[in-house]
């Protein structure tokens, strides 16, 4: 009983649509079984090739450059779509870094373009954002690491953690203070190809997204071409505050797929699953419970088709952002925790797919600026 939306329904449109067709097929067919194999050794590069095979990759790289030339919304359906994939619990954010590739297109020079748009529609160069760092996270300008200028080089030293991709990322996207003094108007943003001297990466283990490659990062002496800024320097709280509603917004929809999926897998196993002679779907207190998730499916899938509708007439603002950023992730986490309690003691066990999607959501309340972030942002806008 799935709440996704189909082509004839779909605020997307068409092609769009099709596009999510594409993803779930390629998550069924080459993600979901190396799931296990994904756990260990982490999402290979050979899977992003066959993404970008398979046209997964670079959606938003302009049509002159070889790309679809989407301005955004690709990014939130895959997102969706990778929710949706019980395999997303492990694979962690995969393709939904490719909105670094948004970055680039917006604000990339021509050399930059020419570069990296090849690689990044092949899946040969995978991408990653380094913004978190051990002494800052939702307090961005807090961040300590600084890229001084030296004759025609950049010379960065800092640490990156929590880094979606960072494990493995061929192209990093690493924020750093140029004039620290400036504070908000001094940080940067830098290109780093992986084997830069002076670099390292490193994967960590986390509670959630098993097989995310979720790296950290640092920087000892790293130099690269003053050509390596992305925009002007000291803009990159600038550029951040252009996709960051955009970003929030397929965070958001990455909930809406997993708390969709874990419904319809629930709704399958307490029709089969017997408990004292019944079924558990038998029990009013299941319908109930299941009607309450429906209810709140239901709910999300009107809200994510308003802010899709404001994207595509570029009204979509901040405010938009930060109140779909606190209801999504919360939703997501209460349905999984219902969904997880129906299934009892098989729920909590690593081998049931719901289990890992129940872990892999506690992050969403986090990542992309956790709740309390958003609220605070609110009040602040209430005093203004």
């Amino acid at each position: 009983m799935s709440l996704l939306t189909s082509a004839t329904e779909s605020v997307y449109g068409e092609d769009l649509e099709m596009f999510r067709d594409t993803l779930r097929a390629f998550y069924r067919r080459e993600v979901e079984p190396n799931v296990k194999n994904f756990e260990v050794d982490g999402v290979g590069h050979d899977i992003w090739r066959k993404a970008g095979a398979a046209g997964l990759l670079g959606t938003c790289v302009p049509e002159e450059y070889g790309g679809a030339g989407d301005k955004g919304l690709s990014i939130v359906i895959g997102a969706e779509e990778l929710g949706y994939s019980p395999a997303g619990a492990s694979a962690g954010a995969f393709l939904g870094t490719d909105i670094c590739t948004l970055f680039l297109a917006s604000h990339g020079t021509e050399e930059q373009k020419q570069r990296w748009f090849p690689t990044i529609i092949s899946g040969d160069t995978v991408q990653c954002m380094g913004m978190t760092e051990p002494e800052s996270g939702s307090d961005a300008v807090a961040i300590r690491t600084t890229a001084v200028r030296d004759g025609g080089d950049y010379v960065i030293n800092g640490s990156k953690c929590f880094i979606s991709n960072g494990a493995k990322a061929d192209l990093l996207y690493i924020i750093a203070k140029t004039d620290p003094a400036a504070r908000a108007k001094g940080m940067s943003i830098i290109l780093v190809p992986t084997g830069t001297p002076g670099l390292t990466q490193r994967r960590m283990k986390t509670m959630g997204y098993a097989g995310g490659d979720t790296g950290e990062i640092f920087l000892d002496n790293v130099r690269v071409p003053t050509a390596n800024l992305l925009g002007p320097e000291g803009g990159a709280l600038r550029i951040f505050q252009t996709q960051m509603a955009l970003d929030r917004m397929q965070v958001c929809s990455r909930s809406l797929g997993a708390a969709n999926q874990a419904f319809e897998m629930t709704l399958e196993y307490v029709r089969n699953r017997k408990i004292f002679g019944q079924r558990i779907i038998d029990f009013q207190n299941t319908q109930f419970k299941l009607a309450e998730i429906e209810t709140d499916l239901a709910i999300g899938r009107a809200y994510m088709d308003d802010l899709v509708r404001k994207y595509q007439k570029g009204t979509f603002d901040d405010r938009d952002g930060w109140r779909a950023k606190i209801w999504f992730p919360e939703m997501e986490f209460r349905t999984l925790d219902t969904c997880v309690q129906l299934w009892g003691g098989n729920g909590w066990m690593d081998s049931n797919p719901i289990s890992r999607m129940f872990t892999a959501a506690r992050v969403q309340r986090i990542y992309a600026g956790a709740t309390e972030l958003q609220k605070s942002l609110m009040g602040r806008a209430y005093i203004k």
